[in-house]
């Protein structure tokens, strides 16, 4: 089977960042009065995630600062629903994993899982980390993103963070139980009942542009967090990336890993959710996906590999059952754990996959490769793509028009 050649090419995206990050994270914090909130001696908690938020530790670190400026001990908890398993030691490796250590950001670090029933939701009960209830106060740090399971007013957030990240795999689990249309008045509902439970002070909100980079810091008073949030949602929409063209007979993903989405491989990327009683998006729309590795970062958590159609051995010998399937279960989607057809190399996945387009010729088969769904500046695309996005300005060729090449054990070689 001949493979068809591709071109290597940079997708642009405006430049949106902070010029001075800790600048303005420390100028939000001088102007959100956590003076008149924290008095020496205080010990003041910090939610720690497990997203793969750029500039996290830094932005950890600059709060943690800024408390002890005032007198405060600041303590980062882990904050994260079922991942790094749903325990104490799992949740330690993935925060180090991001970087977040005492040694980077000044602060004490407590993990635990173990939560009490604080109220009653329209889903079930409603959990919160007992450990949280120990602080004198509470800092609640998230970047407000699109999530990759449903859509609403509040889907990745500061609401979120209090609602899953807080109510640990109890929490995440009991969410989870109610239909994914109205998972969004869950968070919503959920968070505000642990926003009232504890001594919220501030809430500190994130927004990322489309290179991922720090585009906006809020520091938000815990009475205006519900309908900032929205607001902020909103304004988030506007920096997803995406792929160059909406149209594709094969996406090429080479890893696959919750450091890039909660989902391992972003939803709002490749066009597809795969969860029952939920309509499929209608854009983009791909027909055949691959997923070739999971990330080194995700030790082994392949969660999302569903959504694909081909994988490959390499993948497989890495895939620990008892994290994805921890949050197949906690989440209810479980199709988006199971594995896909698997070949034994890159080779034989993308030759599967060409084979099962039927009438389509391989040669003239619409193909991207990309590194992973979070980073999608650079990347390779066939010619019959490249010919179709060349006009846009965001679209420069990086390299010649080539064969796909492989290593001698038959794995894609690095771009």
């Amino acid at each position: 089977m001949d493979f068809p050649h591709m071109i290597k090419i940079r997708q642009s995206f405006p430049d949106l960042s902070l010029p001075d990050l800790a600048g303005e994270i420390n100028k939000v914090l001088a102007l959100s009065d956590l003076n008149k909130n924290i008095k020496p001696g205080m010990t003041v908690g910090i939610t720690a995630g497990s997203r793969g938020i750029n500039n996290i530790t830094l932005i950890l670190s600059e709060v943690a600062s800024h408390i002890r400026s005032l007198g405060g001990r600041p303590v980062l908890i882990a904050a994260m629903g079922s991942h790094g398993g749903g325990y104490p030691a799992g949740q330690a490796k993935l925060l180090d994993s991001l970087g977040i250590t005492e040694d980077s950001t000044g602060a004490e670090i407590i993990c635990s899982s173990e939560t009490v029933i604080i109220g009653r939701g329209f889903f079930g009960d409603i959990y919160l980390n007992r450990r949280a209830l120990e602080f004198d106060a509470l800092v609640v740090v998230n970047r407000i993103k699109p999530h990759t399971s449903f859509h609403g007013d509040f889907e990745s957030g500061l609401l979120k963070m209090l609602a899953v990240g807080l109510g640990g795999p109890d929490g995440a689990a009991s969410l989870h139980g109610c239909h994914p249309s109205m998972l969004s008045r869950a968070v919503a509902e959920a968070g505000m009942t642990v926003l009232n439970s504890c001594p919220v002070i501030l809430g500190l909100a994130i927004l990322e542009d489309a290179n991922e980079q720090t585009r906006k810091i809020v520091a938000i008073k815990p009475a205006e967090i519900f309908e900032a949030e929205k607001i902020l949602m909103s304004e988030s929409r506007q920096y997803l990336p995406g792929l160059p063209t909406a149209v594709l007979d094969i996406l090429v993903v080479d890893q696959i890993g919750k450091n890039f989405s909660g989902t391992g491989i972003d939803t709002n990327v490749i066009g597809r959710l795969r969860i029952q009683g939920s309509p499929e998006p209608d854009s983009p729309d791909i027909k055949r996906i691959i997923v070739l590795d999971v990330a080194p970062e995700a030790h082994g958590n392949a969660y999302g590999i569903g959504l694909a159609d081909f994988t490959t051995e390499r993948l497989s010998g890495k895939f620990d059952r008892k994290s994805v399937y921890i949050n197949a279960l906690t989440s209810t989607f479980i199709q988006r754990a199971m594995m896909p057809m698997t070949l034994p190399d890159d080779r034989e996945a993308i030759r599967a996959a060409l084979r099962s387009l039927g009438g389509t010729e391989p040669r003239d088969a619409r193909i991207i490769r990309i590194h992973n769904t979070l980073h999608l500046s650079d990347m390779l695309v066939t010619k019959n793509v490249f010919e179709e996005i060349s006009g846009s300005p965001l679209i420069q060729a990086t390299g010649p028009l080539q064969e796909i090449t492989f290593s001698p054990e038959g794995n894609l070689l690095p771009f």
